[in-house]
């Protein structure tokens, strides 16, 4: 909420609880003196203000904050009502008393509608500007979302005896997961990043990855050279303080490599021994320093090998002992279905981690299988 609605909001609670004073005045017949009757409307309008403002501000926490305002608000009004009691009723009323007596009720009727009424209008003014903001941030998030789309398509491909199978899934409506496979029959390169962070920024950085890597692979970058260009290019447009994650596998040739910066392990699935080893290659992320060497490594895969690049989102999922999924039972799941279709490995992978904790963070997982 903004500074300027929320001031409105309080100002409309101070007027909605203020017509309690005006109220007080009625059920006392008036009789209420002057000085009491100005400061009760006042503390009966400033105290809910206190109490909201109080919610605003500690949310969860409220309780810290209500009971010593509720203390000191109980301790006014008793102090109030013993140094200023109201006169006594006389047994009759004269005509001037009468005339005095439905003056003052007048007063107090007319100031509880206007009161309720100021009120309203501040809460219909601040309900009408921040559902127009909501609904304008929400537009430009639902636009967000489908540019998401766009970017990071589900991946579901053969090219040059490989079979590639890809999903990611936001943890909100904008991810800063990106999956991608650019190249041809022989010289290709398959890659996952993960942006620092959540939500809008990192997907945008994410945008700005896919866009420097294409162009990067489109000019005959070779991957070996992908990941310190990358790191040249997107270091000076970001903020200093997020960074981006980064795998991938390349083909180029007979030549397969991988490489990894700042990234979990790539798992590689043998087919003739059905175990799954970890491919690790320590770079720092990209985006952290102006200039880094990345190292890659040159790898062997035999027919059926799968590979599997993922993001931390599969790790970080916990139970309610308060332990995360991990690599070790990525890896124990990974190995259990590493014969079976991508398709259906993705989909089993996927259901286990679910089992295991609910998702807080961006889910992605790029399968690649020699055939």
């Amino acid at each position: 909420m903004s500074r300027r609605s929320l001031l409105i909001f309080l100002l409309g609670v101070f007027f909605v609880f203020s017509a309690v004073g005006f109220a007080s005045d009625s059920a006392d017949m008036g009789r209420t003196p002057k000085l009491r009757f100005v400061l009760s409307i006042l503390i009966y309008g400033i105290f809910p203000v206190f109490y909201a403002f109080g919610g605003f501000a500690l949310r969860k926490h409220f309780w810290k904050a209500f009971f010593p305002i509720f203390a000191v608000h109980f301790f006014l009004m008793y102090q109030l009502a013993a140094s200023l009691p109201s006169p006594r009723q006389s047994a009759q009323l004269d005509a001037a008393d009468i005339a005095r007596m439905h003056s003052r009720l007048s007063l107090d009727g007319y100031a509880i509608m206007l009161a309720v009424a100021l009120g309203y209008a501040c809460f219909v003014y601040v309900t009408i500007t921040e559902g127009k903001r909501y609904f304008r941030v929400h537009a430009e998030i639902e636009l967000a979302t489908e540019i998401h789309k766009v970017l990071v398509p589900s991946i579901e491909t053969k090219i040059g005896g490989y079979e590639f199978y890809g999903r990611s899934s936001p943890s909100g409506e904008v991810g800063g997961d990106l999956i991608d496979l650019a190249g041809s029959e022989d010289h290709w390169v398959a890659y996952l990043a993960d942006v620092s962070g959540h939500g809008v920024a990192p997907g945008v950085v994410m945008g700005m990855v896919k866009s420097a890597a294409r162009m990067l692979l489109s000019s005959g970058e070779d991957a070996v050279r992908l990941l310190p260009r990358l790191n040249e290019v997107l270091y000076p447009l970001k903020k200093p303080d997020m960074f981006v994650t980064f795998c991938f596998l390349s083909m180029n040739g007979d030549d397969l490599r991988v490489g990894l910066a700042g990234h979990p392990a790539i798992l590689h699935f043998s087919a003739r021994t059905g175990e799954v080893a970890l491919l690790e290659c320590p770079n720092m992320p990209i985006g952290i320093l102006p200039y880094v060497d990345f190292a890659s490594s040159k790898i062997r895969a035999e027919q059926g090998d799968v590979f599997a690049l993922y993001t931390d989102g599969f790790l970080e999922p916990m139970n309610g002992a308060g332990e995360e999924f991990g690599l070790t039972r990525l890896q124990g799941e990974f190995q259990k279905y590493g014969r079976e279709p991508l398709g259906a490995i993705y989909r089993s992978l996927q259901e286990s981690v679910a089992r295991h904790g609910a998702q807080f963070d961006d889910q992605s997982l790029f399968l690649i299988r020699k055939m």
